[in-house]
């Protein structure tokens, strides 16, 4: 008997930036719609030991600055309550007392428990209402970006909870995994990618990268590759007319909303496209904002051991990957999803890895995957269980419309070029150096991380360095892009 799954040629991954799932759809938990999200009336003490509760009045920009603890320590604190990470409970209640500890301020130390109101954004939450939503999607690290990407990509970052760009060259990909069994895979991205840094990659740009505008000329011309990894962008445009679009805090939550939007409407344009793609929406961690569960034990991907998870700030005993990081929104679309599925299944970033092998690679042996963590992982082909494609339209004006905006203040949107790099961007731009180092000798811009200040530095230096990349490999073979 013919599956929804037999109809299936494409994967696409959009993963966005550092927000958890309560931030994101907490608010949305209803009669009508059940999932595990939040009630109201959950709370973390702060300091002074007064309890703070969770509101649905986040801004789409100016509440998260600085930057929320989002490396290990921090969220070993916003788990346990201490640094270490040990303890028997109460759980998830150092949220607020671990942003005290960026902020030095009660006021500001409160916000992490702001969520947003679902008619904020109301493309994330109507995909999520018209496909599938997972409440049970975790961060695959108790920890920051990186290592996240890394495991999204290798499934496993090596035995690192840290941001360095210069332990890449052990992994082996998703990517490289796929080109062994003759399939194709991309990555698409705006102004910068933290796997150019993996040297078999980086190496080929024609044949694993290709720019967001390839995507949506693929999609058009009906070439996608079989897995396709899309980047946001994480800067503000040199000259201001594109804003970074990754929502990662402070970047302001509706450029997010129209790239997410742009994805799916280049999906959904072409019939043959939309027919045989799944859409994967998923944040890669937390971002130091709240969330109410506790995240479940796992399985170690390959022994290693992070000797020094806290990075020298705090004395922490060694990490053995044996435990997920924080809850994140994640949304599946698909032609043969029904509305209305919440799916309450354990993820992590490295199902998408074991999908990926499921769909399109027809020996699921020993040979074909990655770490223990992507051959043990749940997949989520399950959700397609239409016979019959979905082409009804959906009108997010509309139902926006439906939804009306509590009063907000922050209407205007903000340019971020003059502000100064969050931990995030400075760590993107060491990758971007380490980049130019590896495979870009000549070039000699004479750049070092230290002199870039501004997001309008980084964001020039980034593309320069990515444009010279390009153009040195402009002769190698092979089909990344269109």
């Amino acid at each position: 008997m013919a599956s929804p799954l037999d109809n299936i040629k494409h994967l696409v991954v959009l993963m966005m930036e550092n927000r958890s799932f309560d931030h994101m759809f907490g608010m949305m938990m209803g009669p009508d719609w059940p999932i595990d999200g939040l009630t109201g009336k959950e709370t973390n003490p702060n300091s002074a030991g007064q309890d703070v509760s969770v509101t649905d009045d986040a801004s789409y920009t100016g509440d998260l600055t600085p930057d929320p603890g989002h490396h290990f320590p921090d969220v070993n604190m916003q788990i346990f309550g201490n640094f270490e990470g040990t303890g028997v409970g109460p759980f998830m209640q150092g949220f607020v007392k671990s942003y005290e500890t960026h902020t030095h301020d009660p006021v500001k130390g409160a916000r992490v428990m702001n969520c947003m109101h679902p008619a904020k954004i109301p493309v994330l939450t109507t995909l999520a209402r018209q496909y599938a939503v997972c409440d049970r999607w975790f961060s695959s690290v108790p920890g920051p970006t990186l290592p996240n990407r890394s495991f999204i990509h290798s499934a496993t970052s090596v035995g690192r909870t840290d941001m360095s760009p210069v332990w890449f060259d052990e992994s082996k990909s998703i990517y490289e995994l796929l080109d062994q069994f003759g399939k194709r895979g991309s990555i698409f991205y705006h102004d910068s990618t933290m796997a150019m840094t993996f040297k078999t990659l980086g190496s080929s740009q024609s044949k694993w990268f290709g720019l967001i505008d390839d995507f949506h000329r693929a999609c058009k011309q009906n070439t996608l590759p079989e897995y396709s990894f899309i980047e946001p962008q994480y800067f503000d445009s040199p000259d201001g007319t594109l804003q970074a679009s990754d929502q990662h805090p402070d970047h302001d939550v509706r450029s997010g909303e129209d790239l997410i939007l742009d994805v799916y409407n280049s999906i959904r344009s072409n019939p043959d496209v939309w027919k045989s793609t799944i859409l994967v929406i998923v944040y890669d961690e937390h971002g130091g904002l709240y969330d109410h569960v506790t995240p479940p034990a796992a399985v170690s991907p390959d022994g290693k051991i992070a000797q020094d998870p806290g990075e020298n700030v705090a004395q922490i005993p060694p990490f053995d990957f044996k435990r997920l990081g924080i809850r994140v929104p994640a949304v599946i679309v698909s032609a043969y999803i029904d509305p209305g599925q919440i799916d309450s299944t354990v993820y992590d970033h490295t199902s998408v890895i074991a999908t990926a092998r499921k769909i399109f690679l027809e020996d699921i042996t020993a040979s074909n995957y990655l770490t223990e963590r992507d051959r043990t992982a749940n997949t989520f082909e399950h959700l397609l269980t239409r016979n019959t494609m979905r082409d009804d339209k959906i009108d997010f004006k509309a139902l926006q419309d439906a939804m009306p905006l509590p009063p907000v203040s922050d209407l205007q949107k903000t340019n971020n070029l003059d502000s100064p790099l969050s931990e995030h961007q400075k760590m993107m731009v060491q990758h971007a150096f380490e980049v130019e180092q590896k495979f870009l000798p000549g070039l000699n811009s004479g750049v070092t991380p230290a002199q870039i200040q501004t997001e309008r530095d980084a964001s020039l230096y980034i593309r320069k360095v990515g444009e010279e990349l390009r153009k040195s490999q402009t002769q190698q073979a092979g089909g990344g892009g269109a």
